[in-house]
């Protein structure tokens, strides 16, 4: 049998049958198949692999490729998984929990794992769950912008007076571009991927992006500061939350005589949380603050490097004209001087200035 540049003998079609053949119950993969028949593992897109395929077709047979989906068993929670999930669903998200109660810190929002736990929060008041149970991101890891157009794109979204792509100056296309390196830095895609929820995903980079897209000149340490600054933007947030479920849970609470003590321990537990709030807002104003000054230093020592580098380059055109002025001077003074000295040797010049005529001094 030939396909393009592969013959298949009939040695070779025999192994492939005989393969299919041990197993009936299960289709073999393919890149078993080619790994007998030919020495080595291939794909459905190589020659070798289409060749398999086409056998296997013309004998009304299919084999398995590694792209196959294959559906795990649905995760069921027993009561004790449940009673687990109750109690913490004020203090967790469902990922976190997913990874704890199945001891598996590789698991995504996606996962069968994470899903059932996330379903299960569902048929719980959503007044003592820690977040919202829709706000998951996408099950892959964040792709920062890599060009022009979509961080230009994603710049507009964040913030407030719109950049206009078709009157772009040459200080802000530098801006952008710097901005493109910014969020492609491995500590800033490493941060936006620990986040669970996409709020958070979005509220760090609509952060980042709002306080450098119009810097150029950043350096790496300032980079990792504004990592750092956006990063403290999003647990302030996170806080701020907390203290706001925390007062539901008290007035709920205060309602009922009977819960003192989980009252105390709520009232507690606000104050806190306020505490910790209002440290994180200090942190980042004294961030902020910081970072403005240090560039705004920064660029008043550039602008006295330029002024001093003007100033030289002033002196130099001065001198140099004056130079050129002096040197005009000099050849004037030259060419007069060359002249004076023609005219003193001429017979005459000196024959006139003595009142007689070459004619006379000639003829007598």
């Amino acid at each position: 049998m030939e396909t393009g540049d592969i013959i298949l003998t009939q040695e070779q079609m025999d192994k492939i049958l005989e393969i299919w053949k041990s197993n009936p119950k299960a289709p073999p993969f393919l890149k078993d198949i080619s790994k007998t028949v030919f020495d080595k593992e291939v794909d459905g897109r190589s020659r070798e692999g289409k060749a398999i395929k086409e056998f296997l077709a013309s004998q009304n047979l299919v084999p398995k490729v590694t792209q196959d989906y294959i559906p795990k068993e649905e995760i069921i929670l027993n009561e004790e998984q449940k009673e687990y999930l109750i109690n913490n669903s004020s203090t967790m998200n469902a990922l976190e929990m997913s990874r704890i109660l199945f001891k598996n810190n590789h698991l995504s929002n996606l996962s069968k794992e994470a899903r059932s736990v996330n379903d299960f929060l569902k048929t719980i008041d959503k007044k003592v769950l820690y977040g919202d149970v829709d706000d998951v991101p996408p099950d892959i890891a964040y792709r920062p912008p890599k060009t022009f157009e979509r961080m230009l794109f994603k710049i507009n979204k964040y913030i407030h007076e719109s950049i206009d792509k078709e009157k772009l100056t040459s200080r802000q296309k530098k801006e952008i571009n710097a901005t493109i390196g910014y969020v492609n830095t491995y500590r800033y895609i490493h941060q936006i991927n620990t986040y669970t929820t996409q709020t958070d995903r979005e509220l760090f980079e609509s952060s980042f992006i709002r306080y450098t897209h119009d810097k150029s000149d950043l350096t790496e340490e300032e980079v990792d500061q504004y990592i750092i600054l956006s990063t403290e933007v999003v647990i302030s947030s996170s806080i701020q939350a907390s203290i706001v479920r925390l007062q539901e849970l008290l007035d709920d609470a205060t309602d009922n005589p009977d819960n003192v003590k989980i009252s105390m321990s709520l009232v507690e537990a606000i104050n806190t949380a306020r505490t910790e709030y209002n440290q994180c807002v200090i942190r980042q104003q004294k961030l902020n603050n910081d970072l403005k000054q240090k560039r705004s230093d920064r660029l008043k020592n550039q602008i006295k490097e330029n002024a001093s580098i003007l100033n030289l380059v002033q002196m130099w055109k001065e001198e140099d004209s004056r130079q050129k002025l002096i040197k005009l001077a000099d050849l004037r003074k030259q060419v007069l001087k060359d002249e004076i000295e023609r005219l003193t040797t001429m017979d005459e010049v000196k024959c006139r200035i003595m009142g007689i005529s070459p004619e006379e001094v000639l003829n007598g």
